[in-house]
């Protein structure tokens, strides 16, 4: 009974990255803390279904020679050029990817950076030359299963981040912040952020994996997007690699 060809068994895993998409060894999403079972363990649910395949039965609905395709149908595909809206918490990349993994605030390291970004003082996100020289982003919501926020757009114009930013901020430990109101916050920054997708990310858990957006306006989150916020595509990743060690 035991077999020569056509290895097959059971894995499990957690993802460790979501991959690039390629036709290569980089394209599909990596699995790490793996168990390799005989095929008959099973999933105690349904398995998960690989993005690639998921992406491979989407193209089934192709035009061909006997369709016309529906260009006024909406893709939820981000695409660069695309233009963005989104409301969430700014944060830069040394706190997110180089302070550990997971990441932890530098001015209080008992805190996961996607866990509590709420916590993020904008001392540590303005003053601190270490961490505004590494670029910013602004978070997706926080992901219920795993209690951490989701990477969502890198933003190019860092300058535009600081500006705002700092006119809003309490002055005080925050040296270059210069709002002088008891209203004015000291913790956990947050803005509606509109620009134009300039490039898509590779997935990769870096400054490299998000999307990046240009153009950018930083507004106050009070103003919002004029219809549904976009939904970054790490985000909606995260919920469709739900691997199979949790069913």
């Amino acid at each position: 009974v035991n077999p020569e060809f056509g290895y097959r068994a059971t894995i499990k895993g957690k993802v460790k990255a979501l991959g690039d998409g390629s036709n290569s060894a980089a394209g599909p999403p990596t699995l790490t803390d793996i168990q390799v079972l005989d095929e008959s363990v099973g999933c105690d649910g349904a398995p998960t279904i690989p993005p690639l395949c998921k992406a491979e039965a989407a193209v089934l609905a192709a035009p061909t020679s006997a369709s016309v395709p529906d260009e006024s149908a909406p893709s939820d595909e981000l695409m660069v050029g695309d233009e963005v809206c989104i409301t969430g918490y700014v944060m830069d990349n040394y706190c997110i990817y180089s302070t550990g993994d997971p990441g932890v605030l530098l001015d209080d390291q008992s805190v996961t950076t996607l866990e509590n970004p709420e916590l993020h003082s904008f001392y540590c996100l303005l003053d601190v030359g270490v961490c505004y020289k590494s670029g910013f982003q602004v978070l997706g919501e926080k992901n219920p299963d795993t209690g951490l926020h989701c990477p969502g757009f890198e933003l190019d114009d860092t300058d535009a981040v600081l500006k705002v930013a700092r006119a809003l901020g309490k002055k005080g430990k925050c040296t270059t912040c210069t709002g002088e109101e008891d209203v004015n916050p000291e913790f956990g920054y947050r803005a509606t952020i509109k620009g134009k997708v300039k490039a898509l990310g590779d997935g990769s858990n870096s400054a490299a994996g998000p999307p990046t957006l240009t153009d950018i306006q930083v507004l106050d989150e009070s103003v919002g997007c004029d219809g549904a916020p976009t939904i970054p595509p790490l985000c909606k990743a995260e919920a469709a690699t739900k691997d199979c060690s949790k069913e």
